[in-house]
């Protein structure tokens, strides 16, 4: 759901880490992950969302990060679109059925 929400522009990376925090990463991803995310920031010599996400793609998420904090990321995600447009949007709906 996270690969495809951010390959159907449901999120960005930046509101994916609203809700995988700097304490979530802390508390739940391995130090070579954290020291990938801090190596790709250097090397492009900014820490963007963008970046941090090159490290955290969605199978690290899935793997290290609790289902719950990915699951309000996708909630929010959903409110935002019901907000948007009362009715569901063909983004949402391609989201959901494919």
């Amino acid at each position: 759901m996270i690969q495809a929400g951010l390959e159907h522009e449901i999120f960005e990376p930046e509101q994916v880490l609203n809700h995988v925090t700097p304490e979530v990463m802390a508390h739940n991803l391995p130090p070579e992950i954290m020291s990938q995310v801090l190596q790709i920031s250097l090397a492009a010599g900014e820490m963007t969302p963008e970046k941090i996400m090159e490290a955290l793609n969605p199978e690290v998420l899935a793997e290290h990060i609790p289902h719950e904090v990915l699951w309000e990321c996708i909630a929010a995600a959903a409110d935002r679109e019901a907000l948007r447009n009362k009715r569901r949007s063909k983004k949402w709906t391609n989201l959901v059925c494919s």
